[in-house]
C-alpha cells in the first residue's frame, strides 16, 4: 500500500468515526477501495480511467477529495449499493458526462476520480 492509498483508507476510517455518511460501517475502508475500482478499468485501462478522474476533479472542484467523492457516490442510496446498479440507473435517467471522449455515468466519473486520487 502506498502513501496515497493509506491516506484514502485513513479518510474512509475517519468517515466511520464521524458518522457523517449514512449507513457507513466498519468495512468503510474496504468499501472505499472497492468504489475506487470502476468497471471501466478492465475496458479502457488505468491511464484512461485516471485521466477521466483528473478531468472530473477539475470540472467538479467540490468533489476533489476522497471524503467528498465517497459521500457523493453513496448519497441517498441504499446500503450496500450495487455499483453496477448505480451505473445502470445513472444511464437510465441521463446522469452522464463526456470526459476525455468517453460517455460515463456520474457514478463512473466519481469512481474514476477516486481512482485518480488513490492510484498514485
Amino acid at each position: 500500500m502506498n502513501r496515497r492509498q493509506f491516506l484514502g483508507v485513513s479518510a474512509a476510517s475517519a468517515l466511520v468515526g464521524l458518522g457523517g455518511t449514512r449507513g457507513a460501517s466498519a468495512n468503510a475502508a474496504v468499501d472505499l477501495l472497492t468504489l475506487a475500482q470502476p468497471d471501466l478499468l478492465s475496458l479502457i485501462g488505468p491511464q484512461a480511467v485516471r485521466n477521466i478522474g483528473l478531468r472530473y476533479r477539475a470540472l467538479v472542484p467540490t468533489e476533489n477529495d476522497v471524503r467528498a467523492l465517497y459521500a457523493a457516490i453513496l448519497a441517498a442510496r441504499p446500503w450496500p449499493p450495487s455499483i453496477a446498479g448505480l451505473v445502470e440507473q445513472d444511464f437510465a435517467v441521463g446522469r452522464t458526462m463526456v470526459l476525455q471522449g468517453w460517455v460515463v455515468s456520474m457514478t463512473e466519473a466519481r469512481q474514476s476520480a477516486l481512482f485518480s486520487l488513490l492510484s498514485d
